[in-house]
């Protein structure tokens, strides 16, 4: 669907309605609820899977080495006229295979901003294990690392790297939220929690290789050489109280993060405390408002869906080209942006040529005080 057209699923519902209410109230109903507008706010001429914005509008983009398109800056700031350019310099974009990684972007395959306006980056610290031999798939000591920089000038404000206690030989950190002091990050790889005090230094890993980390995958829903991945998604709610995470088919569980901060909680006992939250359909990525809405990025229905804290569902808006759309971030304005990977189009699910449409495009929804019945809050800023 594009921003200024209505699918015809849309028009034939609203075209129902209509006519139903004229032939038994003779008047015009009003149409059900369509979906939201969306148009291109950014394009990338690399690999796109992640964007941020800082409070003042400035455009962030994570930018993996995605096989065939390895490439790449791997993360980059917009300009005033929407162009990435490679971020922050200073080496940090020019690893290559033989570095170490230990002071340059490997796999960067997470991105977030937070309250203070920094950049957060994820890197995996070396490519895909689906699609490089060892020596390229397994990171160097030191180059898995989560980097924080200074979004004004570049520069690198800390490195958190962890050794084998808490990154074991096959984890992947994937993704990661903070709020205050707590920092919480997913191991997709292996399929764990981790938890790391920025004040005390105190790290955790929780819940590894339980099955509550495990990923569902359904005989024959697995394309190519590419592998799902385990415990993916993650998002705080806006008071800091519960964890939500999910493998992309789901379901998404949470936990309270007091209780997985508690290190004399044991394993166990923490695993009985993992509630169950929802069902979805195989998603990318995700984005949480302050009402504790999930914005979820469908991969198989190309639409982005709202999954409300009281269970509700409602599809925000969708595109043919939402081909696997990724990590989302609500940025101050109440815009929901959105990146379109479109890995699918790419050899390593099967194809038997790269079919991806350059420039890669990042979607932007403004979104409404209500929609579909459910209120919309705002960014959750921590």
């Amino acid at each position: 669907m594009s921003t200024n057209q209505i699918t015809r699923r849309f028009f034939l519902h609203a075209s129902a309605a209509t006519g139903l209410a004229a032939s038994t109230l003779g008047r015009v109903a009003f149409a059900l609820p369509l979906e939201l507008p969306h148009r291109v706010a950014g394009t990338s001429p690399w690999f796109c899977n992640q964007v941020a914005l800082t409070s003042k509008g400035q455009m962030f983009l994570g930018l993996p080495r995605y096989p065939d398109h390895d490439v790449t800056p791997s993360v980059a700031r917009c300009d005033a006229q929407g162009v990435a350019q490679p971020f922050p310099g200073n080496g940090w974009n020019d690893w290559k295979p033989g570095d170490d990684g230990q002071n340059a972007f490997v796999y960067v395959n997470s991105l977030h901003i937070f309250h203070d306006d920094t950049v957060w980056a994820v890197d995996q610290g070396s490519l895909r294990a689906d699609s490089y031999p060892p020596e390229l798939s397994e990171p160097k000591p030191g180059a898995q690392k989560l980097v924080q920089l200074n979004a004004n000038t570049g520069a690198i404000v800390r490195v958190i790297r962890w050794g084998e206690d808490m990154l074991p030989r096959g984890a992947k950190m994937n993704d990661l939220r903070i709020f205050g002091d707590h920092v919480y990050v997913t191991d997709s790889g292996l399929g764990a929690l981790i938890y790391h005090n920025l004040k005390t230094g105190q790290t955790l890993r929780r819940l590894s290789g339980h099955s509550l980390m495990n990923a569902r995958v359904e005989a024959g829903k697995e394309s190519g050489n590419h592998k799902t991945p385990k415990i993916d998604m993650i998002e705080v709610s806006s008071d800091g109280q519960w964890l939500y995470a999910a493998a992309p088919p789901g379901p998404f569980i949470r936990v309270r993060t007091a209780d997985l901060r508690d290190a004399t909680l044991s394993e166990e006992h923490l695993a009985e405390r993992v509630e169950h939250y929802a069902d979805i359909a195989r998603t990318g990525g995700c984005a949480i408002d302050t009402m504790n809405n999930l914005y979820l990025s469908e991969l198989d229905n190309k639409r982005i869906s709202i999954l409300a804290a009281d269970g509700r569902t409602a599809v925000l808006t969708s595109d043919d080209e939402f081909i696997s759309p990724d990590g989302s971030f609500i940025g101050v304005d109440r815009t929901l942006y959105l990146p379109v990977t479109q890995s699918r189009r790419t050899r390593l699910f099967g194809n038997p040529q790269d079919m991806v449409k350059k420039p890669w495009k990042i979607y932007a929804v403004d979104l409404p005080e209500s929609f579909s019945g459910i209120v919309l809050g705002n960014p959750v800023s921590t």
